[in-house]
């Protein structure tokens, strides 16, 4: 289990950060325009650079890829990061928007724009900058001379070079180390400082920076950490209900959410930091010190909370409204967006924070769920006293235990007269008052697990999170538009994309629960058949009951991308309750399909897994435990080493066979197991199993143990594994 993927920001079809230039070209006719239209970025004429600048950005970001390679190959990174030091600010805007918007989608582009002293060119920017910033704040001389067209070109700058900065680290990893040499955090977090009196998305911008910054970038980190009270002042702003009286509620949001990310950025770094300053004091972390980030993180969660309250049907069927109606416009006469593609770039805007903001929760939870000493304590508690869900092993636990309290009996029960035993000759050992109070201490047990969670970062997710997350899960219209227009299929992938994470930040709810709280799960066996059915529900509904939907239809790869975290999140939940989820006939034949239509071995993985430990159901699941044991054997394993084997078979199903593998010597690893006799020994397995080895071996030397070590480790456990589970089921019941 690891941290989410991480969240990168969009560039949007009309960025705020470039301004309309009127007459500015959208369109060359002829290669022969390219070096003439460079050659007017180096004017002598202020509005030939500006016009030019403008054209470059218009062009770069047009959807014809010839325009752009044409001025790719004509240098013109280099022309753009050479005119940011241009004297006209108009300039310096249309530049930085145009390198901005060009590496935010041009991941080569992005490439070439760090190796041509942009980090140089920008550094020599910041402090003009920062002085004409002070200034607009203050209202002082400074910003009074700027007038209002200037104050709007210094922001728009500085919201380029900040967005060009955070895309630079996002896409190349070596320019982190460039940045954090630039040295900017001083510059940066005074926006939050006067968050007031900014314009929101400047201060969003500043907070996407600096979030993606200090993500795993230790050095970073502690340069925020020792700046003055950059901790304090996030803290603020992660506490302020309104930024300033002319900050809208979804405006604050946003700054809010962006600095408590920031701080759960910074906090390994800023513990480590306290448990080694209370180590040289020979002393622990003070609970102050402590409390402070514990009620940090709990404001972040609440924040999260009420962002991602978010109906995604409703927005969604206004997204495709909004995209169908979008007018067909002249470009060159009205090249600014329409009322509709503005509506449409907010509510993308709105997607991709709420993205983030599934991202924060889904760290957030995976650091601080539940420690390992609640789950050690909540182990201890209910091992004994809570029957196991999957019921496999009890009646061993239970000789177990009853050999053990035997042994006490007889040393305790010496010297002891008229107590050994009733009139009528029973065991008196366990009376109805020890019966009562077996049950206190279990319900005491319950009780104080129940209030440590409610007490814990965990209980803040199950009430405030979770029913959000499966709100944000649920497959909306959008997803049948893929095969639409481009700007339907565009809202289509940004919902499924919202479908994705939202199912992935549950899985990691239901991670953190399995590793460290599974007793958990026993408790609450009314929630686990909710979320069962609700997974099941968003699987139905990519999948259907339609065997014969067209394999290559448009909207396909968007159905088995959500549709694989929905899996995923079922093989979570089925693992941690030992397989005993309501799981239907119907339900295991649409798994069934699923594993047999996936069109990749990640998914078929995960079916396999959901599979597998829902076979291990006992008692009176045998027809079922039948059903997906000859289909494990028949049709994962059996059909897959005879397709390895065939001339140019691959080593490209090793991972299904070894799930499914592994999954058996689960299932039929004891003959008490009501379905063995039944299943394993009528179906005649053990034979099956035994034709299997020399496939395997086979299957194992197909994978190249330099290129694919850890794949060919485990295609060779399992071989060895399947070995030496044939010759304990040849024996066991002898």
């Amino acid at each position: 289990m690891g941290k989410a993927q991480k969240r990168t920001f969009k560039s949007r079809t009309n960025p705020l950060g470039t301004a309309t230039v009127p007459g500015a070209a959208t369109a060359v006719e002829s290669k022969d325009d390219v070096p003439v239209l460079l050659k007017k970025l180096s004017s002598i004429d202020a509005s030939d650079r500006v016009w030019a600048a403008a054209s470059a950005s218009n062009l770069l970001m047009s959807d014809d890829e010839a325009v752009r390679r044409m001025l790719l190959s004509n240098n013109v990174i280099s022309a753009l990061v050479e005119r940011l030091s241009d004297s006209v600010p108009d300039v310096v805007v249309q530049v930085s928007g145009a390198l901005y918007n060009l590496a935010a989608v041009d991941h080569g582009a992005a490439v070439e724009i760090s190796r041509r002293n942009i980090y140089g060119a920008i550094q020599s920017l910041i402090p003009r900058l920062a002085t004409s910033i002070d200034g607009i704040i203050k209202n002082n001389e400074e910003g009074q001379r700027l007038g209002d067209d200037g104050r709007k070109m210094v922001l728009l700058t500085t919201d380029n070079m900040l967005s060009l900065l955070r895309v630079l680290c996002e896409t190349v990893p070596a320019s982190v180390k460039q940045v954090n040499d630039m040295a900017l955090i001083p510059f940066v977090i005074s926006f939050f400082k006067v968050a007031d009196r900014l314009p929101p998305s400047l201060v969003q911008t500043a907070g996407q920076f600096l979030h993606t910054l200090t993500d795993e970038n230790t050095a970073a980190k502690r340069t925020l950490l020792g700046h003055g009270d950059a901790v304090n002042v996030l803290c603020n702003v992660v506490k302020a209900q309104q930024l300033g009286a002319e900050t809208s509620a979804d405006d604050t949001a946003v700054v809010r959410m962006l600095a408590g990310a920031v701080l759960m950025n910074l906090k390994d770094v800023a513990i480590e930091q306290l448990e080694t300053e209370a180590d040289k004091r020979g002393a622990d972390v003070s609970a102050e010190d402590a409390q402070v980030w514990d009620t940090m993180t709990r404001a972040v969660l609440e924040i999260v909370s009420g962002f991602i309250s978010f109906d995604p049907h409703e927005a969604a069927a206004r997204a495709l409204h909004l995209a169908e109606t979008i007018p067909v416009a002249d470009v060159i006469a009205a090249p600014e967006a329409s009322k509709q593609e503005v509506e449409l770039d907010r509510l993308g805007a709105r997607m991709d924070y709420i993205q983030m903001a599934l991202e924060l929760a889904a760290n957030i939870f995976t650091d601080e769920g539940a420690s390992a000493e609640d789950a050690e304590k909540a182990e201890s508690e209910l091992e004994d006293t809570v029957e196991p869900a999957d019921g496999n092993g009890s009646d061993d636990d239970m000789g177990e235990n009853e050999d053990e309290e035997d042994d006490d009996a007889e040393h305790e029960d010496d010297g002891d007269e008229g107590e050994a035993e009733h009139e009528d000759g029973r065991d008196a050992d366990f009376d109805a008052d020890d019966m009562n109070d077996v049950l206190c201490d279990e319900g005491a047990a319950k009780k104080e697990t129940e209030e440590a969670v409610r007490q814990s970062v965990l209980g803040v997710f199950i009430d405030a999170i979770v029913p959000a997350l499966l709100r944000l899960a649920e497959p909306t219209e959008a997803m049948k538009c893929a095969a639409e227009s481009a700007r339907l299929a565009s809202v289509a992938e940004d919902f499924a994309a919202l479908n994705e994470r939202a199912l992935g930040c549950f899985n990691n709810f239901l991670l953190v629960i399995e590793e460290s709280l599974k007793p958990w799960f026993r408790m609450h066996a009314d929630r686990v058949d909710a979320w069962w059915r609700f997974l099941i529900g968003v699987a139905e509904r990519l999948v259907g009951s339609d065997a014969n939907a067209d394999p290559a239809a448009a909207d396909r790869r968007l159905r088995y991308m959500v549709l694989d975290r929905a899996i995923g999140c079922m093989w979570t939940l089925a693992r941690g309750v030992g397989g005993e989820v309501p799981a239907t006939p119907d339900q295991i034949e649409g798994l069934i399909f699923v594993c047999s239509t996936a069109p990749d071995h990640a998914l078929r993985v995960k079916a396999v897994g959901v599979l597998g430990n829902i076979a291990r159901r006992q008692p009176g699941h045998v027809d079922a435990n039948r059903r997906i044991g000859l289909f494990l054997v028949d049709h994962v394993i059996t059909a897959s080493l005879q397709a390895a084997a065939q001339p140019g078979g691959t080593c490209a199903a090793v991972e299904p066979v070894a799930e499914a593998l592994d999954l058996l010597f689960d299932i039929y690893g004891d003959m008490a197991y009501d379905y063995d006799e039944p299943v394993f020994v009528r179906e005649k397995l053990l034979p099956r199993l035994r034709q299997m080895l020399a496939p395997m071996r086979s299957l194992c030397k197909t994978v190249d143990r330099r290129k694919h070590r850890s794949l060919r480790d485990r295609c060779d456990l399992a071989t060895q594994n399947l070995r030496a589970f044939i010759e304990y089921k040849a024996t066991e019941r002898k």
